[in-house]
């Protein structure tokens, strides 16, 4: 068992008689570890891109919910009116009549 592991750091199973099959065995391992590295690299982007994406719906979303508070705001009545004042527009003291076509 000793002996066995003096082989293992020392590296001479690299060296040995078949030692073909060994150093194929390694290359897969260190294949498989760069892809295994390389596509955790990828998913990490991914996860930082969907979180700025997140982040800027969140924005757009209070952006909106803004600027339909001021459209509703703007289309009051007395907002109307106001604005109509300046401009030398008063109110009707008569109301509407409705014209009802047979």
């Amino acid at each position: 068992m000793r002996q066995s592991m003096l082989e293992i750091l020392r590296g001479s199973f690299l060296v040995q008689q078949g030692a073909l099959r060994n150093w194929r065995l390694i290359f897969f391992f260190f294949f498989l570890a760069g892809v295994m590295i390389s596509s955790s690299h990828n998913i990490d982007q991914k996860v930082m891109q969907i979180s700025a994406l997140n982040t800027e719906i969140q924005e757009l979303k209070s952006q909106f919910a803004e600027t339909r508070t001021q459209a509703m705001y703007m289309r009051l009545e007395t907002e109307v009116k106001s604005k109509l004042s300046k401009r030398g527009f008063v109110s009707s003291v008569t109301p509407p009549t409705k014209i009802i076509i047979e």
